[in-house]
Protein backbone atom coordinates (compact mmCIF):
# COMPACT_ATOMS: atom_id res chain seq x y z
CA UNK A 1 0.00 0.00 0.00
CA UNK A 2 1.22 3.57 -0.56
CA UNK A 3 1.03 6.41 1.67
CA UNK A 4 -1.99 7.97 2.43
CA UNK A 5 -2.59 11.48 2.36
CA UNK A 6 -5.81 14.29 3.24
CA UNK A 7 -6.48 17.24 4.52
CA UNK A 8 -8.59 17.65 7.73
CA UNK A 9 -9.91 21.63 7.43
CA UNK A 10 -11.28 23.43 11.03
CA UNK A 11 -9.22 24.68 13.95
CA UNK A 12 -7.35 21.43 15.35
CA UNK A 13 -8.48 20.74 19.21
CA UNK A 14 -6.59 19.09 21.70
CA UNK A 15 -7.51 16.04 23.17
CA UNK A 16 -6.01 14.53 26.68
CA UNK A 17 -7.21 16.99 29.48
CA UNK A 18 -9.99 15.47 31.41
CA UNK A 19 -11.87 16.29 34.28
CA UNK A 20 -13.60 13.81 36.87
CA UNK A 21 -16.39 13.92 39.42
CA UNK A 22 -19.40 11.74 40.38
CA UNK A 23 -22.67 10.57 39.91
CA UNK A 24 -25.00 8.99 42.03
CA UNK A 25 -21.63 7.32 43.22
CA UNK A 26 -19.93 6.88 40.07
CA UNK A 27 -16.72 8.21 39.13
CA UNK A 28 -17.35 10.01 35.24
CA UNK A 29 -14.27 10.95 33.56
CA UNK A 30 -15.05 13.41 30.48
CA UNK A 31 -12.68 15.49 28.11
CA UNK A 32 -12.65 18.74 29.40
CA UNK A 33 -13.49 20.27 25.73
CA UNK A 34 -16.24 17.85 24.52
CA UNK A 35 -17.83 20.15 22.71
CA UNK A 36 -14.89 21.47 20.46
CA UNK A 37 -13.45 18.04 20.64
CA UNK A 38 -16.20 15.97 19.48
CA UNK A 39 -16.82 17.38 15.94
CA UNK A 40 -13.28 17.61 15.53
CA UNK A 41 -12.85 14.27 16.05
CA UNK A 42 -15.81 13.45 13.63
CA UNK A 43 -14.02 15.56 10.84
CA UNK A 44 -10.81 13.73 11.51
CA UNK A 45 -12.68 10.14 10.89
CA UNK A 46 -14.74 11.13 7.99
CA UNK A 47 -11.79 12.60 6.01
CA UNK A 48 -10.27 9.51 7.28
CA UNK A 49 -12.52 7.32 6.12
CA UNK A 50 -13.00 9.40 2.77
CA UNK A 51 -9.07 8.76 1.62
CA UNK A 52 -9.27 5.12 2.86
CA UNK A 53 -11.84 3.92 0.80
CA UNK A 54 -10.95 0.96 -0.73
CA UNK A 55 -8.12 0.01 1.26
CA UNK A 56 -7.74 -2.86 3.71
CA UNK A 57 -7.20 -1.82 7.31
CA UNK A 58 -3.65 -1.65 8.66
CA UNK A 59 -2.29 -4.18 11.02
CA UNK A 60 1.28 -3.79 10.75
CA UNK A 61 3.59 -1.00 11.93
CA UNK A 62 2.83 2.35 10.59
CA UNK A 63 4.52 5.77 10.02
CA UNK A 64 2.43 9.09 10.38
CA UNK A 65 3.13 12.48 9.78
CA UNK A 66 0.95 15.45 10.92
CA UNK A 67 1.15 18.83 10.28
CA UNK A 68 -0.93 21.39 12.02
CA UNK A 69 -1.79 24.74 10.70
CA UNK A 70 -3.51 26.91 13.04
CA UNK A 71 -4.33 30.29 12.23
CA UNK A 72 -2.21 33.06 13.83
CA UNK A 73 -4.05 35.93 15.99
CA UNK A 74 -4.34 39.28 14.70
CA UNK A 75 -2.31 40.31 18.27
CA UNK A 76 0.59 37.26 17.80
CA UNK A 77 3.96 38.60 16.15
CA UNK A 78 5.73 35.31 17.26
CA UNK A 79 7.17 33.69 14.40
CA UNK A 80 5.92 29.85 15.49
CA UNK A 81 2.85 28.50 17.91
CA UNK A 82 5.34 28.12 20.69
CA UNK A 83 2.19 27.81 22.98
CA UNK A 84 -0.57 26.09 23.93
CA UNK A 85 -2.79 23.93 23.36
CA UNK A 86 0.57 20.88 23.24
CA UNK A 87 0.87 19.31 20.25
CA UNK A 88 0.98 16.02 21.55
CA UNK A 89 -3.01 17.07 22.65
CA UNK A 90 -3.69 17.64 19.06
CA UNK A 91 -1.89 14.43 17.77
CA UNK A 92 -3.94 12.69 20.30
CA UNK A 93 -7.47 13.89 19.21
CA UNK A 94 -6.29 12.92 15.33
CA UNK A 95 -5.24 9.34 16.18
CA UNK A 96 -7.71 8.82 17.92
CA UNK A 97 -9.83 9.81 14.93
CA UNK A 98 -8.07 7.52 12.59
CA UNK A 99 -8.43 4.64 14.98
CA UNK A 100 -12.53 5.69 14.56
CA UNK A 101 -12.38 5.27 11.02
CA UNK A 102 -10.74 2.02 11.11
CA UNK A 103 -7.72 2.89 8.83
CA UNK A 104 -6.27 0.68 11.32
CA UNK A 105 -6.69 -2.11 14.50
CA UNK A 106 -5.46 0.42 16.65
CA UNK A 107 -2.96 3.90 17.35
CA UNK A 108 -0.35 1.48 19.20
CA UNK A 109 0.94 0.36 15.87
CA UNK A 110 2.01 4.06 15.03
CA UNK A 111 5.81 3.67 15.25
CA UNK A 112 7.09 6.44 13.72
CA UNK A 113 5.43 9.90 14.61
CA UNK A 114 6.85 12.86 13.08
CA UNK A 115 4.28 16.17 13.80
CA UNK A 116 4.26 19.66 13.98
CA UNK A 117 2.02 22.70 14.43
CA UNK A 118 3.12 25.94 12.35
CA UNK A 119 0.80 29.57 11.60
CA UNK A 120 -0.91 29.12 8.09
CA UNK A 121 -3.97 31.02 6.64
CA UNK A 122 -5.83 28.18 6.49
CA UNK A 123 -6.72 26.26 9.80
CA UNK A 124 -6.72 22.60 9.59
CA UNK A 125 -3.82 19.13 9.39
CA UNK A 126 -2.32 17.40 6.84
CA UNK A 127 -2.15 13.80 7.35
CA UNK A 128 0.21 11.17 5.99
CA UNK A 129 -0.01 7.44 6.86
CA UNK A 130 1.99 4.98 5.78
CA UNK A 131 1.88 1.20 6.33
CA UNK A 132 5.84 0.44 7.34
CA UNK A 133 4.63 -3.59 7.19
CA UNK A 134 3.96 -4.34 3.20
CA UNK A 135 1.31 -6.39 2.75
CA UNK A 136 0.05 -6.65 6.77
CA UNK A 137 -3.11 -5.34 5.86
CA UNK A 138 -6.06 -6.94 6.45
CA UNK A 139 -8.72 -7.36 4.55
CA UNK A 140 -6.86 -6.18 1.31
Amino acid sequence: MGAVEFWVPGVPQPQGSKTAFVVKGRAVIVDKNPKLLKPWRAAVTAAAREAWQGRGQLAGAVSVCLQFRIERPVSVRREFPSVRPDLDKYVRAVLDGITDAGCWVDDGQVTDLQASKDYEDRAGVLVRVLSLDEGEGVGQ
